[in-house]
């Protein structure tokens, strides 16, 4: 099954606005239908995600082709004998751990939020060519991401690769100014991308990490398939909370729980970022692999 192609622009960052593109080389004969996740993994409630899709139009050839929504999630575009492609912009204004948030600042979003499904050709592999807004925007932003890369620099714009759709959305990407630091758990690569204005000890706060990842893996031992594991860190002026994946999870801390240079001994509010931290990491194993 050949490969989906999808692409995810910051068209307009002061509206919040991003565009998705989504390339099937074998659509439906009976027409392609194309489906919104109503829900993100580890938040088990209903959002309906494609109420923040505000524009929708399919292509092939150059051609305009019907699209039809079918429902309040599903499209089915009209049936053709070549490459199909779904045009969709996307408002993101939802700065949560499971959410989507574009401005001119940064970009994060979860793939539930932005990327639809192929119907019945979800388990096809997934390329996905994330795109750099207009200049002057995100002249020093880098992007923090678990996904394969496919192309790609580390922490670059360019071309990531997911097996088949289910992984595609299960890799939230952050965009931005980003402070990042990087070690080795049981020879495993880790890194944690922090957003925010912070004054943040890195060493201190990857010192701690590494034991605290350490420890659950001498517990529960190091997942076959873990090559790689991310930690991203929205730290605003307030706010809390965590959204765990299988190779990475999306955490909210407010910027003055982060340990600054000089800071001595352990503040509760660190010890609570911690366990936040640990938390998130404890369902590598439990939810997304037992």
């Amino acid at each position: 099954m050949a490969a989906h192609c999808y692409s995810i622009r910051p068209a307009d960052p002061a509206a919040h606005l991003f565009e998705v593109r989504l390339t099937v080389a074998r659509p439906d004969a009976a027409g392609q239908q194309f489906a919104m996740a109503a829900w993100i993994p580890g938040s088990y409630m209903v959002r309906d995600y494609a109420r923040h899709v505000v524009a929708a139009r399919a292509e092939s050839d150059g051609r305009d082709v019907e699209l039809v929504k079918e429902d309040k999630s599903r499209w089915r575009a009209a049936p053709v004998d070549r490459e199909l492609t779904l045009v969709l912009e996307v408002y993101a204004h939802d700065e949560s751990v499971r959410g989507a948030h574009l401005d001119t600042t940064h970009a994060f979003f979860n793939g539930t939020c932005v990327f639809p499904a192929v119907v019945g050709q979800e388990d096809a592999a997934c390329e996905l060519d994330i795109l750099p807004p207009e200049k002057p925007v995100g002249r020093n932003w880098r992007v923090a991401t678990a996904m394969a890369r496919s192309g790609a620099e580390q922490y670059r714009f360019g071309r990531y690769l997911a097996t088949n759709y289910d992984e595609l959305i299960d890799h939230p990407v952050e965009i931005g100014e980003l402070t990042i630091g990087e070690f080795e758990a049981n020879g495993v690569p880790h890194a944690i991308a922090i957003r925010g204005n912070t004054r943040v000890d890195m060493g201190r706060l990857v010192h701690d990490l590494q034991s605290i990842c350490e420890q659950h893996m001498s517990l529960l031992g190091v997942p076959a398939d873990l090559d790689r594991y991310v930690f991203l860190l929205n730290a605003p002026g307030a706010g809390y909370g965590g959204l765990e994946h299988r190779w990475s999870s999306a955490n909210i801390c407010a910027r003055d729980h982060l340990p600054a240079r000089g800071d001595e001994g352990v503040s509760d509010e660190y010890r609570t970022l911690l366990g936040l931290l640990s938390h998130e990491y404890f369902h590598l194993w439990n939810v997304k692999r037992m």
